[in-house]
């Protein structure tokens, strides 16, 4: 009995120690080969939304201009129709059909760095007594200090902020237009930039955040000519109509 226990223990033993693979070593191949295929799957759903996007872009998408528009904020026929997300997320900006795009460059994004230009235009308080004295109905009580938050990401969803300097800062004005200018860097390999106005009326207490904590962007900015202008309007906010615009160069 005990000879018989003997040989069966080790014909085991043989079995293993001459066997390729183990089953522990089979298992984490296994393991291995699933974690290459969810990458690749990953990486075809990623080249597919890719194109979807660019088709969209340039008008050429099989589906309907409704579902570019909700889905990448492609052709949109007005700034209205066009997807809004609070600053926690971002914005997709509406397509131009007047703007001329550089096809004649084969990439989203920028390969060098380039400049843009941000240009404040306008100012409007539509909300009364933003000093909220008496109540009085008053539409030129602002003290408004206006400055953006400017974020640029590359083509892998890095993201690089700069934030302006005041732009404007007056004292008891309802309305303002006019042009202020500011110029600052876009980083090589830029893909999109995001707007973020911020709006405060200045008090001597405490200042009020008049700002919508929307923001507002452009993809693909590889296929955007230079000095091609970009026109936006804060279309979130309650408390005054704001508009600026910007171009690359």
């Amino acid at each position: 009995m005990n000879t018989k226990l003997n040989s069966i223990l080790f014909a085991s033993l043989f079995f293993f120690a001459c066997a390729d693979v183990s089953p522990t070593s089979a298992i984490n191949d296994s393991a291995e080969r699933q974690k290459q295929d969810q990458k690749e799957y990953e990486r075809q759903e990623e080249q597919k939304k890719q194109q979807q996007a660019n088709d969209c872009y340039f008008g050429t998408s099989s589906y309907s201009d409704s579902w570019c528009c909700t889905k990448f904020g492609y052709q949109c026929k007005n700034s209205s129709s066009a997807p809004k997300y609070s600053s926690s997320s971002y914005t997709s900006y509406y397509y131009s059909s007047s703007s001329t795009k550089n096809t004649s460059n084969s990439t989203s994004y920028i390969t060098s760095s380039k400049n843009i230009k941000l240009t404040l235009t306008y100012f409007k308080q539509t909300k009364p007594d933003w000093d909220n004295i008496l109540g009085l109905g008053t539409y030129s009580d602002a003290d408004p200090r206006i400055s953006f938050k400017i974020e640029f990401r590359d083509y892998n969803g890095k993201k690089t902020t700069h934030t302006t300097k005041n732009l404007l800062e007056k004292q008891d004005t309802g309305l303002w237009n006019g042009r202020i200018d500011y110029t600052t860097t876009v980083p090589a390999y830029t893909d999109s930039i995001y707007i973020y106005p911020h709006v405060i009326d200045a008090d001597v207490l405490e200042n009020d955040d008049k700002s919508s904590g929307y923001g507002y962007g452009v993809y693909h900015i590889g296929y955007i000519k230079d000095y091609e202008v970009w026109k936006d309007t804060d279309e979130e906010n309650k408390n005054c109509t704001l508009k600026w615009e910007w171009y690359l160069y």
